[in-house]
């Protein structure tokens, strides 16, 4: 069967956002190497084993496709995480100041970006996936040339992560303090470490099946805030299933890395790394209670505001 592949343009969108990201790289280096290097400097001072075991580690895991992806440096890693933090606490101070800003045009732009790459990153992966014949679960990282389709897919993913981070800009600069909770920063700073590692040490194989999913889950997610934001209100019933759809994700995946681990362990066959694929169990778990924590206390407050709601009606037909 003829490959469609060869039909593609030669630049797809991936290619676009890793030369985007490779330039401000190079843009921004003469700013961040000095810090790096200074940091790198003390650490070896006090801690020299650690620093050494660190980069054997760091060696021994490193994908070789990584020496084609930007944005694949530990420290650039930390940096962006500790600004996205140190955003938000500032941001949530400024704004104590000010009356809250409207930005529905922004966040129409914004909803319909993500809408769009979540939709073309999860229809990439699948054709992806298609073309290196994946299975549903148990596929192999392949760090030769033919995974590298694949990797870039998954580095896409990765990416979008930071796109991810204005969800939190906009709540600040709105004043809606109380959607930044904890389970929001924690999982947006969190997911953003952990795709970089998942790309770092396998950016193919079982990692499809994590990215895909969510990037479907994120199509519904950012669809139904772009919508709504438009003044569909028969969009207003997807907002009940979106936690649900979430948690329902968070459980497919904890089976894909349950069914990894038995393979791997039980079974003796061969598989994806165990390290990456048991994080995921783990962090999987992890969302999981958070999230179903979040859904209670929604439906709480939701059943608390019907019955003041009747009660209030009750009053005024007395």
């Amino acid at each position: 069967m003829e490959s469609i592949a060869q039909y593609l343009p030669s630049k797809m969108p991936q290619d676009l956002f890793i030369d985007f990201a490779r330039a401000f790289g190079v843009r921004a280096a003469p700013y961040v190497d000095p810090l790096e290097d200074a940091l790198a400097a003390q650490m070896e001072t006090y801690f020299p084993t650690l620093v050494h075991h660190y980069r054997g580690f760091m060696v021994a895991v490193e994908s070789p496709l990584v020496a084609e992806l930007p944005l694949m440096n530990p420290f650039h890693v930390l940096l962006i995480v500790l600004a996205y933090l140190i955003t938000i606490f500032v941001g949530m101070q400024i704004m104590k100041n000010f009356e809250r800003f409207e930005v529905k045009t922004f966040s129409l732009f914004h909803n319909f970006c993500l809408v769009s790459i979540s939709a073309y990153m999860c229809g990439g992966i699948l054709f992806e996936a298609y073309q290196s014949n994946y299975t549903l679960f148990e596929n192999l990282a392949d760090h030769t040339s033919k995974g590298f389709p694949m990797a870039k897919m998954i580095w896409l993913f990765y990416f979008s992560k930071i796109m991810e981070f204005v969800d939190t800009m906009i709540m600040v600069v709105k004043k809606n303090n109380r959607q930044i909770s904890f389970l929001h920063v924690y999982h947006h700073s969190s997911i953003f470490a952990i795709w970089w590692l998942v790309t770092f040490i396998a950016p193919n194989g079982e990692a499809y099946f994590s990215a895909a999913l969510n990037s479907f889950i994120h199509v519904i997610m950012y669809g139904y805030y772009f919508l709504s934001a438009l003044g569909f209100k028969q969009v207003s019933f997807v907002k009940f299933y979106i936690t649900r759809s979430q948690m329902t994700q968070f459980c497919m995946m904890s089976i894909q890395s349950s069914w990894d681990m038995y393979a791997m362990k039980v079974l003796g066959r061969p598989g994806y790394p165990f390290f990456i694929t048991a994080l995921l169990w783990f962090y999987m778990w992890t969302m999981l209670g958070l999230f179903y924590n979040f859904y209670r206390k929604n439906a709480k407050a939701a059943k608390a505001a019907k019955a003041a709601a009747a009660q209030e009606k009750s009053k005024k037909l007395q």
